[in-house]
């Protein structure tokens, strides 16, 4: 149903999962791009694959990976546009059974689903979607505040006292240490999706997701080839100040600088706002 959500959900997701990992606090061991060794031996064929094929793999493989064994498993091809994004991300990063289920039980607590809490979506499921009080959008909130509800649960090592912040900052897209710039989250994204508008783009952050890392501030612009047109202007205006005297010079040398300046400004400010 909304097949088309898939390119922007692998997009805002491969920003949460980044490259290869062999972290004690996560329990899938070897991973890359979020994809476990486990599952990558599963999608191979093979029992077993060592460190150095999870390191290997390429982006191809786990695209691959995401579409048969989570996209698919998670409702994806059958979910409303924003919910099919946020069963997805959910099933992901703790099972796609799990995150049909925690759908399930959302829906069966608001009285719109009778079925069995089975991990599968049929049309019992589908029907309950569209009856739910407030519609899609309400049942976004709902299912990811069911989310973090599980995510708090888990106890362990391995779980949230070692992994929830990075956990609160991808569903919800607000860091509990204020350090790091608050972002959509995968409930904002899905409730952009649900309305039919361009998602903001993926994050990262500590653990499983980091704060944006793009650099917005002046230094990182200065960088990018746009700015270099403004500073050949300005380093003209600096050699006619040098290279001459007089009332016109100083003051044509004076507006090139002006004008320099007021251009990196709005370059500055246009990367912010594209941030």
């Amino acid at each position: 149903m909304a097949r088309e959500t898939l390119p922007v959900a692998l997009d805002l997701m491969f920003g949460h999962e980044g490259g290869y990992v062999n972290a004690k606090t996560d329990r899938g061991g070897p991973t890359k791009y979020g994809v476990t060794h486990k599952t990558l031996a599963a999608h191979l064929g093979v029992a077993s694959v060592t460190d150095e094929r999870v390191k290997a793999m390429t982006l191809a493989e786990a695209t691959a990976i995401y579409q048969r064994s989570y996209w698919s498993q998670s409702g994806g091809d059958v979910l409303p546009a924003g919910l099919d994004y946020a069963a997805f991300d959910f099933g992901v990063n703790s099972g796609p059974s799990r995150a049909v289920r925690s759908l399930q039980a959302v829906m069966a607590a608001k009285g719109v689903y009778a079925g069995k809490i089975d991990g599968h979506i049929g049309e019992q499921t589908l029907a309950a979607v569209k009856a739910y009080p407030g519609g899609v959008r309400v049942l976004i909130v709902d299912y990811c505040d069911e989310r973090m509800r599980f995510l708090r649960s888990l106890g362990g090592k391995t779980g949230f006292s070692a992994n929830g912040r990075g956990w609160t900052i991808r569903v919800t897209g607000k860091d509990p240490k204020g350090q790091y710039k608050t972002q959509p989250g995968v409930v904002g994204n899905a409730l952009r999706l649900a309305a039919a508008e361009k998602p903001r783009g993926s994050q990262t952050t500590a653990g499983s997701a980091k704060a944006d890392g793009r650099d917005t501030g002046i230094g990182g612009v200065l960088k990018k080839p746009e700015a270099w047109g403004p500073l050949g202007g300005l380093l003209s205006a600096i050699g006619a100040i040098a290279a001459g005297s007089g009332p016109v010079q100083w003051a044509l040398a004076a507006a090139v600088v002006a004008g320099v300046a007021y251009g990196i400004y709005r370059l500055v400010e246009r990367e912010r706002a594209d941030a």
